[in-house]
């Protein structure tokens, strides 16, 4: 066999050529016409080399005469060197010292090495290796066995050992076991097959075969003397021996209070947790080897120490990396490394990296149907995945919430994730058992996800959900077992419901924290399918498409998902009056004003002037119950100052406590509603003070609040010219302070406000224009759309503010109000805005005899492409 057909059977790369020796069982090895070293990490030469990864068993010399030879058993007994009239068969290392007394009649089995008569360490399941298959079989047929090793093999201690391990377990199949290893000198010989070619088969036979005795009598040699005392070691001694032995295969988890074994059930890559009885089952077993009896309390002893010398006080998990079934990948480069014990990986994913190009294209079809066609909540979901699998949960501290009606697909995409992921890798529970079970969240302990159903049945505390999601330490508390460690979750939770998480957490701890998403997409009965079932082969495409985003994308998408993602920014706004009923009530009831303070109170309080007596009044009228009067002015401050940014605090005066920034709405007042901006439903649709875009419509949500802009420390101003008049301002309200300030000026309710000249009154349309204007092509303000402005568009000139910055705008009418911003400071040519974040002063005067505008066309520097500013006239 040459050099390139060497390196493709053994699968590295050979340096020579050499022969390749194979038993009749198909297990080989090869012969290099030199030593070499097959890897850096190799201590010397190997003269016989076993293909890569290949399990190895003993190899079965071919009988060029007789095909089955080893086949027919019955035939083979009679061929074999008999003992008392048993037929045994000779077992010796490596092939030609087996082809050498086969050759003479006398069945002989080769070993790849002394150690190789035992499954593998790296596959030792049970921490108890095993005979190989071929061994086994003929075992099991009663054969018994002469062990015929090396001559030096008699005074190597390492190789003394593993000839007492191999024949420890075939004792457990009640057959003769014999030795004739160190019956000869290595000078007559290394091997058998060096003995018979220099003093021929019948010296062999009459002298050496002839001498077998019993493996009890071969072992009564290493009771004597030092081996003896050797025999009987101290527990510390045994704990060492066994420590050094088995480092890098068996670790005892601190936190867990747990053994863990490394590629436990033949998982490669990962560590797995093993009873305690099988940690003691190794101890017997190495004990039984080396032929010590000791007692239970020797045994427990040495479980003790080697807990000590075999710790792992924190089980960390190498950061930046995922485990698979055939390698590890680099989560920045997706570039893979081998397996290795020193990565602690508890838990992979259940597919091959190199199955990877079969792509995921069906999958992302059906997401992006689920999503209504939203290929930026595809993304989100897709991002949420990656830090799943990858465990940035703790570093994003959100949460995913889908909700909607059954049928919507929300619970594919759940399922979806676990197919993903495989059953090792996540949880399920309730929010319920959670909560209340002090024992759950132990089973969260190394997952990359947790999936929560039911949720909306529950209404109570959510700490442990909090801890979860937000990086805190979690209790490792077993029924039965001393408490033990703590751990920070790492994952992402996944909720399901039909309706948002119900909590009684009125703060923003659990708001913050909240990624929900609504599915309204109903698949008819009839039409729904085993979606995971037709997803399975695409597992692996999903996984490389999922771990493609690129990490900062991934960290944009879930943190700042609303700015990101508008509808979801706007969802959540609903979200937040649903589940929070202080929220609700706040927007119902209150309204923003920068100078007004309103008295806190008591639950004997006038509901008309107190809040804490207005809030139990609205609760009680909507089926909620109360809170105390801390708590409430406690969680309504977290309310407005982190939740919605509103500069508010809390004063002490003689008469009482009272809340800055805010007032109670009274019949009459028709102020945008304080959280979602609309108008009061009781409000006159024609006649309002302000006219206000709501907060569910834009992109108002940042990473921790709910809401980006600000109330904070912003006066009040109006624009004034001598063309104008002054918008009229409203009555004083019963509470303390100034008058309720237009949202427009507040930084915080963003809107085009116009008044009528006419005292007292405010109406939304302004004076009608010229009949041969031309304004159908022009485009409304909206709440939600982004509008652009037109070459040639016909406008009206008017002023005001933009962002607090006067400038040049336009209003028509016909029912309508229409803005346009044309200063140098809002944008290119064809660049997006949001009309309504603009305040208009009134219209101007009439310039034309029949009292109408005129119109004028808009200037355009087409060079520069940049809005400029209106004529004065």
């Amino acid at each position: 066999m040459e050099v390139p057909e060497a390196s493709e059977r053994l699968r590295i790369d050979a340096k020579y050529g050499g022969i390749w020796l194979e038993g009749t069982n198909g297990f080989g090895q090869f012969r290099p016409r030199k030593a070499f070293k097959t890897s850096e990490a190799c201590k010397k030469a190997l003269k016989y080399i076993t293909a890569l990864g290949e399990e190895h068993d003993a190899m079965l010399p071919n009988n060029p005469h007789n095909p089955r030879y080893w086949d027919d058993l019955e035939a083979l007994k009679a061929q074999c060197y008999k003992i008392d009239g048993h037929p045994c068969l000779v077992l010796t290392e490596g092939m030609f010292s087996a082809i050498a007394p086969n050759s003479h009649g006398i069945p002989t089995l080769a070993l790849a090495g002394v150690e190789m008569g035992l499954t593998g360490s790296k596959n030792d399941v049970q921490g108890k290796r095993y005979l190989v298959p071929a061994l086994e079989t003929l075992a099991r047929a009663g054969f018994g066995w002469i062990l015929g090793f090396d001559a030096d093999a008699a005074t190597k201690e390492g190789v003394v050992v593993a000839q007492r391990k191999l024949a420890a377990q075939l004792k457990k199949f009640n057959v003769p076991i014999y030795s004739i290893t160190g019956l000869w000198s290595t000078s007559e010989g290394k091997g058998i097959d060096d003995y018979i070619q220099m003093n021929g088969f019948d010296k062999f036979r009459d002298e050496v075969l002839v001498k077998a005795e019993t493996i009890q009598k071969w072992e009564q040699q290493f009771t004597n003397g030092e081996e003896k005392s050797a025999k009987k070691p101290t527990q510390t001694g045994f704990a060492r021996e066994l420590a050094e032995k088995y480092r890098a295969k068996l670790a005892w988890n601190i936190p867990a209070k747990a053994w863990y074994w490394y590629e436990a059930e033949g998982k490669a890559g990962i560590w797995g947790e093993i009873p305690n009885e099988q940690t003691l089952d190794l101890i017997v077993t190495e004990l039984e080897a080396q032929n010590i009896d000791e007692s239970a309390n020797f045994i427990n002893g040495v479980l003790t120490i080697l807990k000590g010398k075999l710790r792992v006080n924190r089980w960390e998990v190498i950061i930046g990396r995922i485990c698979l079934e055939d390698c590890v990948i680099d989560i920045r480069t997706l570039e893979s490394t081998p397996h290795e014990p020193g990565y602690r990986f508890i838990s992979r994913l259940p597919f091959k990296w190199s199955d990877r190009a079969v792509g995921c294209q069906p999958i992302k079809e059906w997401l992006l149907s689920t999503c209504c066609d939203r290929a930026d909540w595809v993304e989100v979901i897709r991002a949420v995945m990656n830090a799943t699998i990858t465990e940035r949960g703790a570093e994003f501290q959100r949460y995913i919430e889908l909700i909607g009606a059954g049928g919507t697909g929300k619970g594919t995409i759940l399922r979806l994730i676990q197919a993903l992921l495989s059953k090792e890798n996540y949880a399920v529970t309730t929010l319920k058992d959670l909560e209340k079970n002090q024992f759950e969240t132990a089973m969260f302990y190394g997952k990359k996800a947790v999936f929560i159903t039911d949720s909306e049945r529950y209404a109570g505390e959510v700490g442990k959900l909090k801890a979860m999601t937000g990086a805190d330490d979690l209790r490792i508390e077993k029924k039965g077992v001393q408490q033990t460690g703590s751990f920070t979750f790492m994952g992402v939770v996944w909720v399901a419901c039909n309706e948002a998480i119900q909590s009684n957490d009125y703060t923003n701890a659990l708001s913050r924290r909240r990624l929900s998403m609504s599915f309204e997409k109903v698949i008819p009965p009839h039409l729904r399918r085993d979606m995971i079932q037709e997803f399975k082969p695409y597992l692996p495409g999903l996984l490389a498409w999922v771990l493609s985003m690129p990490m900062d994308e991934v960290a944009d998408y879930v943190r700042n998902t609303a700015k990101r993602v508008p509808s979801l920014g706007s969802f959540s706004v609903q979200v937040l009056l649903e589940t929070n009923p202080l929220a609700n009530w706040a927007d119902q009831c209150l309204y923003y004003d920068p100078k007004a303070e309103t008295q806190i109170g008591n639950s004997s309080s006038d509901a008309r002037d107190c809040l804490y007596a207005n809030y139990l009044q609205w609760a009680s009228n909507n089926g909620h119950s109360g809170m105390t009067t801390q708590r409430f002015s406690s969680n309504l401050l977290n309310l407005l100052k982190t939740q919605l940014s509103i500069d508010a605090s809390k004063r002490r005066a003689k008469n009482g406590r009272y809340i800055t920034a805010i007032g109670i709405r009274q019949p009459g007042h028709n102020f945008p509603l304080l959280i979602s901006g609309g108008d009061d439903p009781g409000d006159d649709p024609v006649t309002t003070s302000v006219t206000t875009e709501s907060i569910g419509s834009a992109d108002l949500q940042r990473n921790d609040d709910l809401f980006t802009n600000s109330y904070k420390n912003e006066s009040v101003t109006h624009t004034t010219d001598s063309l104008y008049k002054e918008i009229e301002k409203p009555q004083h309200s019963r509470h303390s302070g100034s008058n309720p300030a237009p949202a427009s000026n507040t930084g915080r309710h963003p809107q085009v406000t116009v008044s009528s000249p006419k005292p007292a009154q405010v109406v939304t349309n302004p004076p009608k224009p010229a009949s041969n204007t031309n304004y159908r092509n022009a485009e409304p303000v909206g709440s939600a759309d982004l509008y652009r402005f037109r070459e040639g568009q016909t406008v009206y000139p008017t002023v005001g503010k933009y962002k607090g910055k006067q400038c040049k705008v336009s209003a028509i009418d016909d029912g309508e109000i229409w803005a346009h911003p044309i200063t140098t400071q809002l944008g290119v040519l064809g660049a997006g805005y949001k009309p309504c974040e603009l305040s208009l002063t009134p219209p101007i005067a009439p310039t034309t005899a029949n009292d109408e505008y005129e119109p004028y066309q808009t200037s355009i520097d087409w060079e520069n492409e940049e809005y400029l500013d209106c004529p004065d006239d």
